[in-house]
């Protein structure tokens, strides 16, 4: 990093946060084709009522979508059985977030 000119030394050559953050949430939100949030909350209808509550979509990453459910029978049912279908829905009511596979976690969620 280059010193500015005229430093004195004695004032700071840092940036104020909020213009930092404002520029990565907007790279953020670029990224993720400002989808990120509806397709985490349509997850739940995407998988249907049965399976809802037994499961939660936690992010989106490089058209990777993370969901972590309860056991390892649901994991297993999900991964094996559902996964095309859930992923070819996702991609028909999200056609530009670029969702190219999921991937479950077994573990606990809130």
């Amino acid at each position: 990093m280059r010193t500015p000119k005229y430093f004195d030394g004695t004032t700071s050559t840092g940036k104020a946060i909020s213009g930092l953050l404002r520029d990565a949430l907007a790279e953020i939100s670029k990224q993720a084709g400002c989808q990120g949030h509806d397709i985490l909350a349509a997850w739940s209808e995407v998988l249907g009522a049965k399976f809802a509550n037994l499961t939660k979509a936690t992010g989106i990453q490089d058209g990777v979508l993370t969901v972590k459910v309860k056991s390892s029978t649901l994991y297993s049912l999900l991964h094996q059985h559902e996964k095309p279908r859930l992923l070819a829905r996702l991609q028909e009511l999200f056609p530009r977030a670029g969702i190219r596979d999921i991937v479950f976690r077994v573990g606990r969620f809130m």
